[in-house]
């Protein structure tokens, strides 16, 4: 399932991050069959404080593909089945060193329906006719894979971290 279902995810967190992150810990679930993971949770923590924490299951009864970012001020939410893009004025103040939960109303923000496939399809032709690199390149995949050995290597260490190296992200 991690190999399946959690390259998109990672690929789009690094590309938000516009860094590796320092250390991956992943941890599994086998309940249809022995040793083959049906649940995976890897966690990815980056230099800056920042954590991110991917969730895939082909067990779940539903569809869903969400991805959660949460900022100081707001917090924006991405469901990619219902194609919905949702800005939350929410946040949590400190007061007296009490976090103190802020609920806003969420605003839908409007974005193109176009089909990513084609998108990505034309931008790699703009590409080579503009000689540009494309903004997925066998660097950003080459970074994918590196996340998702060292997310491998943590499940066969049933979950002990896995420092990866720092490199130059451009």
């Amino acid at each position: 399932i991690l190999w399946s279902f959690a390259p998109h995810d990672i690929a789009i967190i690094l590309r938000l991050m516009g860094s590796m992150p320092f250390q991956v810990v992943a941890c599994a679930g086998s309940y249809v069959q022995p040793n083959i993971p049906d649940v995976t949770v890897t966690h990815l923590l980056f230099d800056n404080g920042v954590r991110a924490h991917i969730h895939v299951s082909w067990l779940h009864p539903f569809k869903e593909q969400r991805l959660v970012v949460i900022g100081s001020r707001k917090m924006a939410s991405f469901d990619d089945v219902a194609k919905q893009l949702v800005l939350y004025d929410q946040r949590v103040d400190l007061r007296e060193a009490e976090p103190i939960p802020v609920k806003g109303n969420g605003d839908e923000v409007p974005f193109s329906s176009d089909e990513p496939l084609r998108l990505e399809c034309q931008a790699f032709l703009s590409a080579i006719e503009t000689r540009r690199p494309p903004l997925t390149d066998g660097t950003s995949g080459l970074r994918v894979l590196k996340v998702l050995q060292a997310a491998q290597r943590s499940l066969v260490m049933n979950g002990e971290p896995v420092a990866l190296p720092m490199e130059a992200f451009a």
